[in-house]
């Protein structure tokens, strides 16, 4: 997820979702409910804000990340896991931590020769989350 929720820069009023940066993610948690977050920016543990509501979700931990990039034709080109990560001590003692897991895909359109067009990034992971206002 550090790949995930390299999050939000600039000022709470700015709308995330027209960064240059921006990236969106469905967060599945287990308190029965579905997040679309936005983050955008470079550091790993910095907020994801719900683009359907005011709630903010800052991570604690992540647990581990897999990506897997495939060609135009769906060949697998490489595949990987990076180990989880926690913020120091951040999520020990925390009270109103939320599990989420989330997967994505974004599609290479030709605009970065690294990532041509029709290649597919697919990422997957877990994050624990203080969500905030809490309900």
């Amino acid at each position: 997820m550090g790949v995930a929720m390299a999050l939000m820069g600039g000022t709470a009023a700015a709308d995330p979702t027209n960064a240059k940066n921006a990236f969106t993610v469905p967060l599945n948690c287990a308190n029965g409910q579905t997040y679309q977050v936005v983050v955008n920016g470079n550091g790993e543990f910095t907020p994801a804000h719900d683009i359907n509501s005011t709630a903010t979700l800052v991570p604690v931990s992540f647990g581990p990340f897999s990506g897997t990039i495939s060609d135009a034709q769906g060949n697998v080109v490489d595949s990987f896991t990076e180990p989880g990560s926690s913020k120091g001590q951040s999520a020990k003692g925390k009270k109103n931590l939320v599990n989420c897991t989330f997967t994505f895909t974004e599609v290479g359109d030709g605009s970065d020769p690294e990532f041509p067009a029709g290649f597919s990034f697919t990422g997957s992971g877990s994050v624990l989350v203080k969500i905030t206002p809490s309900n």
